[in-house]
């Protein structure tokens, strides 16, 4: 027999013997069933169908009842009957449809099983069958921080912001989230431990952003990556950290203020483990090209060498002339949304104060991408028209027509923002905006938001306002929010001052039946109710704040779409007290929140209870610690994180080093922290560092380590109305390390223009002439504004703007120990200038009328609105008004001074007017009290 006809005969065979083998393997059951498909792909928001086939093997008719095995089997769109009838040797095949939301989808790859039941105890059933489906998982997960910017505290050299956690798919998400740019001179404490976000859950976390030395002074714009555990990128946002120095480059971006050179270009090797090493070519910086033109640019390229793939985001190339200008590449800006993605910018400028700018962007964070592959995200087409103010203040329109192909949803937003000086101590800003929101698959809903915010003084007493409120359906970041925050400020002498502050903030965001967020739905609101002391002991300032604070929260449950909800509230009584003390050397802070919740409607805990939120930080020229510690929830969303009757307990803390070596050639960073978590039993150990040397020519050697290890348990939301999963998962331990060396080279001048520079400096005017003595010292660490751009005073009472257009600018001294400003407020730069900056520390000084009785009068006289002015020996005046009491105060540099009131056609005379007072350094100032003589009613005596 020839080969070939061999082979065609074995297959035969062996085809026919497996077929057989099947046939008789199915006909030792009496009923018998199976699956058209053992494994679907599926897509959000679509829907997909399986086939179940069953065959009665029985010489007599049988009835049968299906099972799902605690799987979503049964509960599709088309679904088995209750009661299945099969003849004899029928079979029968019935269609099966799901939808794929999130009462049906819970996990990326699901199970669902079907069993099938007889009455008949004497059949022989096949045991149950089992199909799988596989989730095309797309980016569901937002991240975004409360605010666009954060300023660095100048005492503490920190701030602290808040970044929310959306996840809008249909199957929990856990992830890390880190800080891709993070600069060496900037850490970042906070969040470490990886989250698990239920599908439609949410959660706010912290972060405290600080400065490891004073000596920098940079801005940041940081790129937040969450990160899943096998390192795959989830979501990206932006936050800018901004600090201050003694030297501002006008204008600037990022970090180059303090280069010597404003390009940098790098060459680095990444090593995360599991394979995963990447070469990365990164480089940003700005190109004068000529007088009136200038190239900025920023490069950000992977390559992962194992995957043999290309990743370019985060870069840019933005051309700008004197009228017009256009920038390719990653957009990212607030509209009242968020344009962030790949796609173009187009700006002309009408003159100096007044531009428009043509958006059309694409979400899509990556410019060229080879790792994976997304659906489609959408887009933004956009127009923005500004105008700038004298003092750098904007007012804008902006309108943006959005796509988001994930939540199938269209909108236009219109929207505006103004600012105005009231008065020159008094401003207002203002936004409104109005949307419409529609469905693809039909449905619309309007929208609206408005909002005003107020800042005032009045001698000296410090009052400002925020207030806003959008409509349910507002498209704006701030959905269906209503918030009033306001807070008054009145100095007393020296460096104290009290405080009242009211705070109400209503959360109600809505959402169309159909929209993909429908699920976060859920409401919460916190009342504040605050009054503040701080005083200075040295340089040791304290601040007290007891407050009240009431919340309320409304839950859905995370694993259906009924529309039962809890309401949870919660009151509590709290005091903050808030330590800092810093020298050049040192600087310790230490901010605690403790607080006794006497109303908890949760009952996690049961109410009454203590709480305690301890942060606390120190450095000195080469170390310092960090530490954090809550104990018992502060908000309700902590809740959302506890077993029953798990305490809530977080503990963190480390150690940190920096210093410099070798003539200031060597710098090394590193910092450690441990975290432990009791609601979840997890320790998280992190260690991070960096170490750069600085060689010839503007080179230098970078790298940079990090280092996570976990170990817990796995964290999952507890479902606000089901009751909690009796027992935690396993324990589990994983760890995440990073390694990075690179060489970098700081190139470029600033082209042929380098603009103005202008130097400030700051002294102490003792004799109040506006002339610098020379015996009058410099005064440090006061904040010079121009416009947005800000320094800080060096030792020497110094601050430095360069590359400064030519034009007039407003100059703003901003202390909060006593200083203000006598100099000039505006300057008009044409070259480059030096000034002197008169200061003068003042102090309170407090005074009263006294009322000069008289028998003929009735009632008493109304002392309240009384202009008294204080006249200084140099010819100044200072004026005040008197309270309801006839008490009033002044602000006034230490000095001599006269006092006077204007009663001409007044009902009343001052009989001590023209009265000599001292403002002393020192001590309580007690003004002379002006004797008050009421003059309606005069009462002559004739003698006959």
């Amino acid at each position: 027999m020839p080969i070939r006809s061999l082979l065609v005969f074995v297959f035969l065979f062996c085809y026919s013997a497996l077929f057989l083998s099947i046939a008789k393997s199915q006909q030792q059951y009496d009923i018998a069933f199976h699956f058209e498909y053992d494994s679907i792909l599926i897509s959000s928001s679509q829907t997909f169908s399986n086939k179940l086939t069953i065959v009665n093997y029985t010489d007599r008719t049988v009835e049968l009842t299906a099972r799902s095995n605690d799987t979503k089997a049964l509960q599709g769109l088309i679904k088995l009957p209750p009661l299945i009838q099969l003849k004899a040797h029928e079979t029968k095949m019935f269609p099966l449809k799901y939808m794929t939301d999130r009462r049906t989808i819970s996990n990326a790859i699901q199970k669902f099983s079907v069993g099938l039941n007889s009455e008949d105890t004497t059949l022989i059933i096949q045991p149950p069958q089992v199909f799988y489906t596989k989730l095309d998982v797309q980016a569901a997960l937002l991240i975004q921080s409360e605010l666009s910017e954060y300023f660095i505290d100048q005492s503490t050299g920190q701030t602290q912001f808040l970044v929310r956690a959306l996840n809008t798919g249909l199957i929990p998400l856990t992830f890390q989230l880190q800080f891709g740019n993070l600069p060496s001179e900037l850490e970042i404490n906070g969040e470490t431990l990886p989250i698990t976000l239920a599908a439609g859950g949410q959660s706010l976390l912290t972060f405290t952003a600080r400065m490891r030395t004073k000596k920098i002074a940079t801005d940041v714009e940081l790129t937040m990556i969450a990160v899943e555990a096998g390192g795959k990128q989830l979501a990206s946002s932006r936050v800018r950290i901004m600090t201050v120095g003694s030297v501002k480059r006008f204008g600037s971006a990022m970090n180059l203020q303090n280069q010597p050179y404003n390009n940098m270009i790098a060459l680095r090797y990444l090593n995360m483990g599991q394979d995963i090493s990447v070469y990365q070519l990164q480089g940003y910086g700005n190109l004068a090209l000529s007088k009136e033109s200038s190239l900025s640019y920023r490069m950000n390229v992977d390559y992962f060498r194992s995957q043999r793939a290309l990743n370019m985001y985060d870069s840019y190339l933005n051309y700008q002339t004197e009228k017009w200008g256009l920038k390719a590449g990653n957009i990212y800006e607030n509209l009242d949304q968020y344009v962030n993605g790949r796609g173009l910018r187009a700006n002309y400028k009408f003159d100096k104060s007044r531009s428009i700018n043509v958006y059309a962007v694409q979400n899509n964070y990556f410019l060229w991408n080879q790792m994976s592959s997304f659906s489609p995200g959408g887009g933004v087409l956009g127009l923005k028209y500004a105008f700038t103010s004298e003092k750098n203040q904007e007012s804008s329109l902006a309108y943006l027509h959005s796509k988001d192909n994930y939540r199938n949803v269209r909108s236009h937003l219109l929207s505006g923002k103004g600012y105005k000086d009231w008065t020159e101590k008094q401003n207002l800003t203002w936004e409104a905006g109005t949307s419409v929101e529609q469905l693809d698959a039909g449905g619309h809903k309007f929208g609206l938001a408005a909002g005003v915010n107020y800042n005032g003084i009045f001698n000296e007493v410090q009052v400002s306002s925020i207030n806003y409120y959008s409509s349910p359906y507002y498209v704006g970041l701030r959905r269906g929010l209503l918030q009033s925050d306001s807070r008054v400020v009145i100095p007393l002498e020296e460096a104290k001052n009290i405080s009242i502050r009211m705070s109400f903030m209503d959360n109600q965001p809505k959402y169309q039946v159909g929209d993909r967020n429908y699920l976060f739905n859920n409401s919460n609101r916190i009342e504040i109710y605050e009054l503040g002391y701080r005083t200075a002991l040295g340089r040791l300032n304290v601040d007290l704040r007891p407050y009240w604070m009431k919340q309320r929260a409304d839950y859905h449950s995370w694993l259906g779409l009924g529309n039962a909800a809890v309401a949870w509230k919660s009151s509590s009584l709290r005091t903050v007290a808030d330590l800092n003390f810093f020298t050049q050397s040192h600087r310790f802070s230490l901010q605690t929140d403790y607080g006794y919740t006497y109303k908890n409607t949760a009952e996690k805990p049961i109410a009454p209870f203590h709480s305690l939120r301890v942060s606390g930080n120190y450095d000195n020229a080469l170390f310092g610690f960090n530490a954090f510690v809550q104990i018992n929830p502060y908000y309700l969303s902590d809740l959302l994180a506890t077993y029953a009757n798990s305490n809530y307990r977080v503990y963190s803390l480390g150690p940190n080093t920096h210093f410099e070596a070798f003539g200031h050639n060597l710098q090394v960073q590193l910092a450690t922290m441990y975290s432990y978590y009791s609601f979840s039993r997890s320790n998280n150990l992190s260690i991070n560092g960096n170490a750069r040397w600085r060689m010839k020519d503007n080179w230098s050697l970078t790298a940079d380590i990090f280092y996570t290890f976990i170990k817990g348990k796995l964290l999952f939301i507890t479902d606000p109305i089901n009751p909690p999963q009796p027992q935690p998962l396993d324990r589990y331990s994983f760890n995440n390390r990073q390694i990075r060396i690179g060489i970098e080279k700081n190139f470029g001048h600033r082209g042929h223009y380098k603009g103005y520079r202008l130097q400030l400096t700051c002294f102490d005017d003792k004799n109040n002439n506006g002339i610098r003595d020379s015996e009058e010292p410099s005064v440090e660490s006061v904040l010079i504004r121009i416009g947005k751009d800000a320094a800080i005073t060096d030792e020497k009472g110094r601050v430095k703007f360069v590359d400064m257009e030519a034009g007039s600018f407003s100059i703003q001294a901003e202390n909060n120990q006593g200083w203000i400003s006598q100099g000039p407020s505006t300057i008009v730069l044409t070259k480059n200038q030096s000034m002197d900056i008169p200061l003068i520390k003042t102090k309170s000084a407090k005074g009263k009328m006294h009322l000069i009785t008289n028998k003929y009068l009735e009632s008493k006289p109304d002392l309240s609105g009384i202009r008294i002015t204080a006249n200084d020996r140099q010819g100044k005046k200072y004026n005040t008004l008197t309270n309801e009491a006839g008490e009033y105060v002044f602000y006034l540099p230490i000095g001599f001074y006269k006092l006077t009131v204007e009663t001409e056609g007044m009902p009343f005379v001052i009989e001590n007017s023209n009265c000599e007072a001292e403002v002393k350094a020192e001590g309580l100032t007690e003004l002379p009290s002006l004797r008050y003589s009421d003059q309606r009613r005069k009462v002559g005596v004739k003698r006959f």
